[in-house]
């Protein structure tokens, strides 16, 4: 999923009105998958001065830039951070782990060939779906139509959730 569908969808799932705090932290964890990639994308295409074609075909693979995606992807490391907010009773913790698991099992089935190792770095596994959120090889033509609607339709659902003027001027952002 667009990162922007991911806010979206953890916000619909976790957010509850009045509680702006809990919403940023929503928004954070939601993002904190994609942020590598973003970093990835702004240092290979602004500083190093990569194509996009090398970048997506070439760089993107190279280990490096692998283990440092699926360290923000890993389910393990995800959990770990679950267990510290647990134990030590710190809800905001607890909220931006259940935000990045969120992510990662929504991008689980959506990658083919892009696919992280969610369970890394006890295992190089990778579940290659059949389905892709933005490869039109794999469906993503028809996918990128059912995010747009799931995404208009949770904006709509939490524009009505949510009547503070910052969580209004956020979903508009988004």
């Amino acid at each position: 999923m667009d990162t922007g569908a991911h806010i979206v969808c953890n916000l619909v799932v976790q957010s509850r009105p009045s509680k702006l705090r809990m919403f940023a932290v929503i928004v954070v964890g939601a993002v904190l998958p994609d942020l590598p990639i973003i970093l990835f994308y702004a240092w290979e295409s602004l500083v190093m001065k990569s194509t996009e074609a090398v970048i997506w075909s070439e760089l993107y693979y190279l280990p490096v830039w692998q283990n440092f995606f699926d360290t923000f992807n890993s389910l393990p490391f995800i959990l770990v951070l679950l267990a510290l907010g647990i134990i030590f009773k710190k809800q905001l913790v607890i909220v931006l782990s259940m935000s990045m698991a969120l992510h990662v099992l929504l991008d689980l089935p959506l990658h083919n060939d892009d696919a992280h190792r969610h369970f890394y770095p006890f295992s190089d596994w990778r579940f290659a779906s059949p389905v892709s959120y933005w490869d039109p090889r794999y469906h993503g033509d028809v996918m990128h139509l059912v995010q747009l609607a799931l995404v208009g339709i949770g904006l709509v659902v939490l524009w009505f959730r949510h009547s503070g003027r910052i969580e209004k001027a956020l979903l508009t952002l988004i």
